[in-house]
């Protein structure tokens, strides 16, 4: 299943993600939930999960059936992030 996986991260995903100025590593499986790690100038961006978890999980899921879902592990604290994503949340309501 990881070789998969990081075959769809390698041939798709890393290369959208890299012409934006990051990047991505597969950190685990795990009943049908692929955990990853944003790099580059995605690593910490709370904007960076809105879009790109949801493309890596669109991308893997396109190719990988038993994939059901995508977890991204975060280098900062939950709350951190939290704050962030609701900042990002009233920014776009304005």
């Amino acid at each position: 299943m990881e070789q998969k996986i990081e075959k769809v991260l390698e041939t798709t995903v890393r290369p959208m993600i890299r012409s934006h100025g990051g990047d991505i590593s597969f950190a685990g499986y795990d009943d049908g939930v692929v955990r990853i790690q944003l790099q580059g100038a995605c690593a910490g961006c709370a904007s960076a999960d809105l879009g790109t978890r949801a493309y890596v999980e669109e991308m893997l899921r396109k190719e990988i059936p038993e994939v059901r879902g995508v977890k991204i592990d975060r280098t900062i604290s939950s709350e951190l992030y939290d704050q962030a994503l609701e900042i990002l949340r009233k920014s776009r309501k304005t």
